[in-house]
C-alpha cells in the first residue's frame, strides 16, 4: 500500500501533522521510535504561551503564537487550565516596574485571541499577599498575565487518537532505520522493521530532524539548544505560576505549579549535535536552584529530580536571544533536489498545528491534493468548534521578509515597545493605570 503521506515523529508536532493529513481525507501513516510525546513535548514547560519576553525582540512571532494558541484552546479545552503568573519587579532588576507593565499593554492586545485576560498590576504589599513567603526585600510591584497549562503528553497522544480516528496508521516504538528512495527521490521510510511508502515524506522528529534528513543525504541548518527543568513533587510550593529574572539577569525562569508538580526552568543553551546525549549539568541544576531561592527564603533545599530535552531552532551561532522561535517547511527537492521530502522545524508546542497546517499545505501542492485544513474546525473528539473569531492574522509577507533579518526584527519590535513607552507614561501621569490589590486579583482567577 502507498500512503499519500508518511510523517516521521509523533510528537505534538509530528501528531499534529498525522491528524490534519488524515481530516484532509489523506492517507497517512506515522512512525514513531517511542510513546507519543515523549521527547520534547513531554521536557517542555507545559505552555500555551504567546511569549511576552518576545515582543522585546520579535513581535511577530508573538502575535503568530497567540493566534494559533487560540484555535489550540478550541480544540483541546479539556486538557488546558488557565494559569496566572506573577512577574515580580525588585530594585535592580534589568527592567524596571514601567516597562514590564508596557510589555504587558503591548501583550493584552493578543490575550483575546487565545482567551486570556488583561495583565493586572500588583503592588508590592498585595504581591506578597498573593505570592506568599516571596521576599519583600527591595520588591517594587508585580504584574500579573495569564496562560494555558496544558497536559502536553496527553495532548499529543489525543491528537494521535484523533489522526487514527480520522483513517491514520500510528506505528509507535517503530524507529526509522532508513530512509526508501527510489530514482534519486524519497519514497518512505524503513521504521519498526516495516516499509512504508509514500507519495511525500515529512520529517517532524523534532531535534533529531537532521539525524533523518542526512538518511536521505541532506543536512539541516538548525541549532540544537537544550531546555533542563527542575521538578519538585509539591504541587503547591505556590499558589501561582511566577515569571522570575534569572540570578544573571540575562534571562527569565518559569516556576510552574501543575499536577505533575512545581517546575522550575528552563534553561536554555546550546545543546549538543546529539539530542540523545542532553543530559541536565550540575551549572544548570545550580543556576536554576539559585534563581529561585534567590526569591523564596523557605524554597526546598532539594529538587527531586530532574528533566531535560532539545529543541530545533532556526537561526545561526551568535546573539541566542535573536534566534527564531518561528517555524519553517523545508522543501528538499527546491533546496537540495531531492525530492519526495519535507522537513518542518523550530517553532514551540504553542503553534504546533499552525506548524502542521503549513506542512501538510506544502505536501498537498507535491502531490496535487486540493483540500483544505480542517483542524481548527474540529475539537480532538471530533465535534465541530462553533464560531472562531475573525481576529487579525501577522502578515506572511513582513513574517518571511523579517525571518532572515534577526537586527530589522529586534527594530521592529522595539519600535512599537517605545511608542508603548510613551503611551504609558502618559497614562500613569494621567493616573489611569492604577495597581490593584489581592482583591482584584481574587476576583479575577476565584
Amino acid at each position: 500500500m502507498e500512503y499519500d503521506i508518511v510523517v516521521i515523529g509523533g510528537g505534538v508536532t509530528g501528531a499534529g501533522v498525522a491528524r490534519d493529513a488524515a481530516l484532509r481525507g489523506l492517507k497517512v501513516a506515522l512512525v514513531e521510535r517511542g510513546a507519543a510525546g515523549g521527547g520534547t513535548t513531554a521536557a517542555s514547560t507545559h505552555l500555551i504561551h504567546g511569549g511576552v519576553r518576545y515582543l522585546l525582540y520579535d513581535r511577530l512571532t508573538t502575535h503568530a503564537t497567540c493566534w494559533d494558541s487560540g484555535h489550540i484552546v478550541r480544540t483541546a479545552p479539556g486538557l488546558l487550565t488557565r494559569l496566572p503568573i506573577v512577574w515580580p519587579v525588585y530594585a535592580g532588576h534589568m527592567r524596571g516596574l514601567e516597562t514590564v507593565e508596557t510589555l504587558f499593554e503591548q501583550y493584552d492586545r493578543f490575550q483575546p485571541m487565545k482567551y486570556g485576560r488583561p495583565h493586572l498590576r500588583l503592588t508590592a504589599e498585595a504581591a506578597l499577599r498573593v505570592v506568599p513567603g516571596l521576599s519583600p526585600q527591595g520588591l517594587r510591584g508585580a504584574l500579573v498575565f495569564d496562560e494555558w497549562w496544558v497536559d502536553a503528553e496527553r495532548l499529543a497522544s489525543e491528537t494521535l487518537d484523533s489522526a487514527r480516528a480520522a483513517g491514520a496508521l500510528t506505528l509507535l516504538d517503530s524507529p526509522v532505520t532508513a530512509i526508501l528512495k527510489e530514482g534519486g527521490c524519497v519514497a518512505g521510510v524503513t521504521a519498526g522493521g516495516r516499509e512504508l511508502r509514500g507519495k511525500m515524506t515529512i520529517n517532524a522528529a523534532g531535534p533529531w530532524i537532521d539525524k533523518i534528513s542526512s538518511m536521505a543525504g541532506v543536512r539541516m541548518p538548525l541549532r540544537l539548544m537544550k531546555g533542563t527543568h527542575l521538578i519538585y513533587n509539591d504541587k503547591a510550593l505556590t499558589p501561582v505560576g511566577l515569571l522570575l529574572e534569572a540570578e544573571d539577569r540575562s534571562r527569565y525562569v518559569f516556576v510552574v505549579p501543575s499536577t505533575l508538580g512545581t517546575w522550575v526552568g528552563p534553561t536554555d543553551l546550546p545543546g549538543p549535535d546529539d539530542p540523545d546525549r542532553a543530559t541536565p549539568s550540575s551549572e544548570e541544576i545550580g543556576y536554576l536552584t539559585r534563581s529561585v531561592k534567590r526569591y523564596f527564603k523557605d524554597w526546598p533545599q532539594q529538587h527531586d529530580r530532574t528533566i531535560v530535552g532539545s529543541r530545533p531552532i532556526l537561526g545561526q551561532p551568535g546573539a541566542e536571544k535573536l534566534l527564531s522561535r518561528d517555524f519553517e517547511v523545508f522543501d528538499h527537492e527546491a533546496r537540495d533536489g531531492v525530492a519526495g521530502l519535507l522537513t518542518i522545524g523550530g517553532g514551540k508546542m504553542s503553534d504546533y498545528r499552525a506548524m502542521a497546517e503549513a506542512a501538510v499545505n506544502a505536501a498537498c501542492a507535491k502531490i496535487g491534493a486540493d483540500r483544505p485544513c480542517r483542524t481548527h474546525l474540529l475539537t480532538l473528539d471530533g465535534q465541530p468548534v462553533g464560531d472562531i473569531p475573525d481576529w487579525p492574522h501577522p502578515s506572511p509577507r513582513l513574517k518571511r521578509f523579517l525571518r532572515t533579518r534577526p537586527h530589522l526584527r529586534e527594530l521592529h519590535a522595539l519600535a512599537y515597545l517605545g511608542a508603548g513607552l510613551a503611551g504609558h507614561a502618559a497614562r500613569r501621569v494621567a493616573g489611569l493605570s492604577p495597581a490593584g490589590d489581592e482583591s482584584d486579583f481574587k476576583r479575577r482567577y476565584a
